[in-house]
């Protein structure tokens, strides 16, 4: 055996000299596999924490498009609509309020389908809060659609408009409130879906506006209504309990 460099030997086997393993060799590139290993499924780690706390907006959107859409469609029907007296509405058909009732029912549902909020919220407490949050939405949401149809065929026009942007506005900010120590995903998801609740809900109470045989509003202005009476304060709305507020 010889040695003709610092830390490098051969074997002397007959008339060959083989060189030995170079060992320091084999641990480095042993060392930067398990590196490159390790840093690997760091970025997996990563990848999938973003996606977790990432809210999946398609979902609830999808929904909320279709169940306004949807409810339009049918509000626009020929319903037997409330009037209007001096105190507000007055006889209101009930055939249209069971109307009303089953469509906030659906509404109800297909958020708690969206949110699953035993899921999504901190605690059993929290999910029952914002059950209780989205059906007082629901009824809420009922009386401002009830009001809307009694203006149909007075020829008056709802001046309220400021207030019926609070309905969709109000339930989201408090249903991130209740979600604010689950992550920002939680409070976007939370506050959507109330959206599932109020902006279909709202869109039906411009649809029976517009229902009056002598209206001339068709379905794209009942849509374009509730796009600005209210998915613009939800979008508002979910943009404020989706900021993040901790101090850096």
């Amino acid at each position: 055996m010889t040695q003709d460099a610092p830390g490098r030997l051969h074997l002397v086997t007959g008339n060959h000299v083989d060189r030995l393993p170079d060992a320091s060799r084999d641990e480095a590139r042993d060392d930067g596999a398990a590196l490159a290993d390790l840093l690997r499924r760091a970025e997996a780690l990563d990848a999938r924490a973003a996606a977790e706390h990432s809210p999946r907006l398609a979902g609830p959107l999808l929904v909320g498009a279709a169940l306004t859409l949807v409810l339009a469609a049918l509000a626009r029907q020929s319903w037997q609509l409330p009037s209007r007296g001096p105190g507000g509405v007055a006889d209101v058909p009930q055939s249209l309020l069971t109307f009303l009732l089953l469509a906030a029912a659906a509404c109800v549902w297909a958020a708690g389908r969206a949110v699953r909020p035993a899921e999504t919220l901190p605690s059993a407490g929290t999910a029952r809060l914002w059950w209780g949050l989205v059906s007082g939405a629901a009824l809420v949401s009922v009386a401002a659609a009830l009001s809307l149809a009694s203006y149909a065929g007075t020829g008056d026009r709802p001046a309220d408009l400021v207030v019926r942007c609070a309905v969709p506005l109000v339930p989201a900010v408090l249903a991130g409130v209740l979600a604010a120590d689950a992550g920002r995903a939680a409070r976007v998801r939370a506050a959507l879906g109330t959206g599932l609740v109020t902006v279909p809900l709202g869109g039906l109470g411009w649809a029976l506006l517009s229902s009056d045989g002598r209206s001339t509003a068709g379905l794209v202005d009942v849509l374009g209504m509730t796009a600005l009476a209210a998915v613009a304060p939800l979008l508002l709305a979910v943009a404020f309990v989706a900021a993040d507020r901790r101090r850096r």
